[in-house]
């Protein structure tokens, strides 16, 4: 199963050292940046599932570094860290679809509780429970049984996210061949390689 990650910026060294302290305890990894430049370098790198932002930092602030990060990722949460006295900045980050915003000094009952919202927003959107203990992780393209990654053909990922995208609904044998086999002309032989594909992915996912 993916284990969830943050990234803290915050520029104020005890501050940023204390609540890396209290959020390692519902984090897989914490990274931490001490500027907004900071912080986007390892946005880039590490690509992490939450962002917990001060509003005011060296070099890009809060508000800069989440507009950059929302040309292209629409969907990571995004909790923002502000003072009383930068309240009315807050209108500035209407279009960046924050998650959250909290009031500095942070109280850490409500930040974890916070954060422990958004966590189980995540899980929802991003995991299914399948049979037993095995798990099929949206945002990676994973699955796993009992926290050990399951090996996947190309073939049976892409069988997987056909099928998780449209639970409840009933998907016909033609849009799963032809989705993929897509580089392939359709002829009967298809139909079989189908049912062995579902046979074989079948034994992986009933462990």
């Amino acid at each position: 199963m993916h284990k969830l990650t943050l990234l803290y910026a915050e520029d104020d060294k005890e501050t940023r050292e204390n609540y890396t302290f209290v959020l390692k305890k519902y984090f897989h990894e914490v990274y931490s940046a001490e500027d907004g430049e900071e912080a986007l370098n390892i946005y880039r790198e590490k690509k992490p599932d939450l962002l917990l932002l001060d509003i005011s930092m060296p070099y890009m602030d809060g508000l800069e570094l989440a507009k950059t990060i929302r040309e292209k990722d629409k969907d990571t949460p995004i909790i923002m860290l502000t003072a009383h006295s930068e309240q009315e900045k807050l209108l500035k980050a209407i279009p960046l679809a924050l998650s959250e915003y909290l009031l500095k000094p942070v109280d850490d009952v409500i930040l974890i509780d916070t954060v422990n919202r958004l966590i189980g927003q995540m899980k929802k959107s991003h995991w299914i429970y399948l049979k037993g203990d095995c798990l099929w992780d949206r945002t990676h393209s994973e699955l796993s049984y009992r926290d050990k990654r399951i090996d996947l053909t190309k073939k049976e990922t892409i069988l997987m996210k056909l099928l998780t995208a449209s639970i409840g609904q009933y998907v016909s044998k033609d849009t799963l061949i032809m989705d993929i086999w897509r580089e392939e002309m359709y002829d009967s032989s298809h139909e079989n390689k189908l049912i062995q594909l579902v046979y074989r992915l079948n034994k992986k996912i009933t462990l």
